[in-house]
């Protein structure tokens, strides 16, 4: 990589890391420092954060959770061959209910709160809801509560503005959680959603410590801080 990084910048260019890059790498050291076992991937998409981890070599169990019909669909596609890997079409919440879900024209935007008119005017199209779906909600401690049973669990969460939602279904499960990840916003991209510092206030009175931030998007015109993917431990985990 030097060699080439060398080569390139010989030629007039440079070379650097793509920030999933850097993500990775924390990942695949935490995840063997604090011998996690069980990954819960709340808010999976298509399933691109669960193949990172396979990518990285991470061989335990996935639990991936994804409301929207479309991208279920890709997910199961995903892991159907991976027989570590399961899947679940609702979402993850504080209480047992039904919601509508805006969905937007770039899913990855898609969240059962509205968009501001700084997301809106910011990722344009792709933050444009184009439609509802109704979805299950269910809490996590109801959802994985045996599948957590004598594990040390990752918690994954990227749900647009209802992480800290999610965190409060955590409930006694939180005892087999032993490290976190949460896309936390510096500016507000939903109507009513957390910012970073009450998010992190939260983490943290709950026993986690920051182990990694991670720039997830930037404002081009004047290049301040939108999102980032925040990785914690939990003090006296390890």
């Amino acid at each position: 990589m030097n060699l080439f990084r060398t080569l390139a910048r010989i030629a007039g260019y440079d070379v650097v890391a793509h920030k999933h890059v850097y993500l990775a790498r924390h990942l695949r050291e935490l995840l063997r420092l604090y011998r996690v076992d069980c990954v819960i991937d709340v808010g999976a998409n298509h399933g691109k954060y669960a193949l990172l981890l396979r990518e990285m070599g991470y061989d335990g169990e996935i639990h991936s959770f994804e409301p929207l019909r479309d991208a279920f669909a890709e997910l199961e596609k995903r892991a159907g061959h991976d027989p570590k890997w399961f899947c679940y079409r609702h979402a993850l919440g504080g209480k047992r209910e039904r919601r509508e879900i805006a969905v937007t024209g770039h899913d990855v935007f898609s969240s059962f709160l509205r968009p501001t008119e700084y997301s809106a005017k910011t990722f344009q199209r792709d933050s444009r809801v184009e439609r509802v779906e109704s979805v299950e909600i269910q809490r996590l401690d109801e959802a994985l509560a045996a599948a957590l049973r004598n594990k040390r669990a990752h918690l994954k969460m990227d749900t647009q503005g209802f992480d800290l939602e999610v965190f409060a279904g955590v409930g006694e499960s939180l005892e087999r959680v032993v490290s976190l990840q949460s896309e936390i916003s510096a500016r507000q991209l939903y109507e009513g959603m957390p910012d970073y510092i009450q998010a992190l206030q939260t983490y943290k009175d709950a026993g986690f410590l920051v182990s990694g931030m991670f720039p997830v998007s930037r404002d081009r015109r004047d290049f301040s801080l939108i999102e980032m993917d925040c990785v914690m431990v939990k003090d006296g985990a390890r």
